[in-house]
């Protein structure tokens, strides 16, 4: 059977790809694209870790969250560590 993950990806401040990550696996491509499409509460949780990151770490400069992008992606096509 071929799984699914949803990856969400940062879109930050200054036009730059934050970071990725896995959010979770899903048995069909329906399944994961439904809870991408319904997923505020993951960019709600996503957006107060990276606030208290840039709380904890002033010296940083981290930029500020533009938004949020979810996607599907196969999960043989997902490589460890690539994420």
């Amino acid at each position: 059977m071929l799984e699914f993950v949803l990856i969400a990806v940062l879109h930050l401040d200054g036009d730059v790809l934050g970071p990725s990550t896995m959010i979770d696996i899903y048995p069909t491509e329906q399944l994961c694209i439904e809870r991408a499409s319904d997923g505020q509460d993951i960019v709600d949780q996503l957006q107060y870790e990276w606030f208290r990151f840039r709380k904890e770490n002033p010296e940083l400069e981290v930029p500020v969250i533009l938004s949020v992008g979810m996607f599907c992606k196969p999960i043989h096509e997902v490589e460890e560590n690539s994420i």
